[in-house]
């Protein structure tokens, strides 16, 4: 009985070593595991956008300046009025180029007048060369007499031309003075509306002779109106003219107005040194600083609350695909990988045998293989994650397509970003749990 009793006791014994080794091994392999999120390749339509931020402003808008200086002494419309080309917008005070018109205007009157007066001695002088010339052809004068008459006829015809230039060259300044006389009365250069008043009843303003003419309003066609943006260099090889663009305006809260991109800039404009709103500069010293290419988006029906300089974005539809294969952008990491398509860890330090230049055997590490970076996931089979090259395409708002590399329905490493970054080739795997998810 004792023999009996003491097999029992010893085979209860191995029972638990075994099952103690198996939950360590089991216990071990767990925690070798590495947890991650799983998803599934799949086919789906994928949307490709660029977004820019600028502002709103209508497509035909001028500047209304002064041609001439002096003091506004009427100023006929306010901010929001609709005119009419050709309307009258301000009066500037006139009074000095009143003078100078009526100045011009006797002077052309003199020099008139001084051209009849020479006029009618240049006909006396004709009359005598003719009866001097009668006279000399008849042995009646001198040749002297002869001589003198011709010199006086020539120098009245001579004076005649002379006050003719007078009188064109004062009839030039009366048209001048006319001009500044017209030019104190502003008119509108177009059919709008007057979007932006500077300048108020009483205030001095200079004119045009000048490299900077006072702006006194704004006139605008508001029927077409434009968003100006700036988009990154590293999106612009991606926006065309013609593109389908969507505009969210900040002023006009759930409104979304369609538009279509009408022009790009063909020069890069250093960021901070202009853009919509200022002058635009471009820079060929910038050196590495972030660079914007101005891009304009023609709005179609734009809404009557719509108003110039509201900030607004816009969503360009670069690229638009249907029932592709795409993975999670965040699936997508980049690994080395050497010649044979293996990944290469920089961390391992075992040597291996490489050719060099001059066909001779050198010993090396991995780290020194020369190893291309390749795009491509991690897919799961049987708990193991392997990393596979893949060929990417367009990228939409949450999702890459996969042109090459991966099938449908083939499980692949999601995340966590933390996880992905680190994660190695062949390395063991677990899904997480909803309440082990990591953040």
């Amino acid at each position: 009985m004792a023999s009996k009793k003491t097999r029992i006791i010893v085979g209860l014994a191995a029972v638990a070593l075994v099952g103690t080794i198996v939950a360590v091994n089991v216990t071990r392999d767990s925690r070798n595991k590495v947890m991650v999120q799983i998803q599934k390749a799949g086919r789906r339509d994928l949307v490709s956008l660029v977004s820019a931020s600028g502002e709103v402003k209508p497509k035909r808008f001028v500047n209304v300046s002064a041609n001439v200086s002096g003091r506004i002494t009427h100023l006929l419309v306010k901010e929001g009025d609709s005119v009419r080309k050709g309307q009258v917008l301000a009066r500037i005070d006139s009074t000095r180029f009143e003078a100078e018109n009526r100045q011009s205007e006797a002077g052309v009157q003199a020099q008139k007048a001084e051209l009849q007066r020479a006029l009618a001695e240049l006909e006396a002088a004709r009359l005598g060369f003719e009866r001097t010339t009668k006279m000399h052809e008849q042995k009646l004068v001198s040749d002297q007499v002869q001589d003198q008459a011709e010199a006086d006829h020539k120098g009245r015809v001579a004076a005649v031309d002379s006050m003719r230039r007078r009188i064109t060259q004062q009839e030039a300044m009366l048209e001048s003075s006319r001009d500044n006389l017209e030019k104190t009365t502003v008119v509108s250069p177009m059919d709008g509306v007057v979007t932006l008043l500077q300048k108020e009843e009483g205030e001095v303003v200079i004119g045009a002779q000048s490299f900077q003419p006072t702006v006194i309003m704004t006139v605008a066609d508001l029927s077409i109106m434009e968003c100006e943006i700036m988009v990154d260099e590293t999106d612009i090889r991606n926006v065309k003219l013609g593109q389908a663009a969507e505009i969210r305006v900040d002023a006009l809260e759930g409104i979304k107005v369609q538009g279509e991109v009408t022009e790009i800039g063909a020069s890069a404009i250093v960021r901070g040194s202009g853009g919509t709103g200022g002058a635009t500069q471009t820079s060929a010293n910038a050196g590495n600083q972030a660079k914007d290419f101005k891009v304009t988006v023609t709005l179609k029906e734009p809404p009557a609350n719509l108003r110039p300089g509201l900030n607004a974005t816009a969503d360009i539809t670069t690229a638009r695909k249907e029932n592709v294969l795409a993975v999670p952008i965040q699936a997508v990491v980049a690994r080395e990988v050497d010649k044979e398509g293996k990944v290469v860890d920089p961390n391992d330090p075992s040597v291996v045998k490489a050719d060099d230049s001059t066909g001779s055997t050198v010993e090396t590490t991995l780290k020194q293989v020369k190893a291309e970076e390749r795009d491509g996931v991690f897919v799961v089979k049987n708990g193991v994650a392997t990393f596979k090259p893949v060929k990417t395409g367009t990228v939409g708002e949450t999702d890459i397509e996969i042109l090459e590399g991966l099938s449908d329905g083939d499980e692949l490493v999601s995340g966590s970003y933390r996880t992905l970054r680190s994660l190695k080739d062949q390395a063991k795997v677990k899904l997480e749990t909803k309440d082990k998810k990591r953040p």
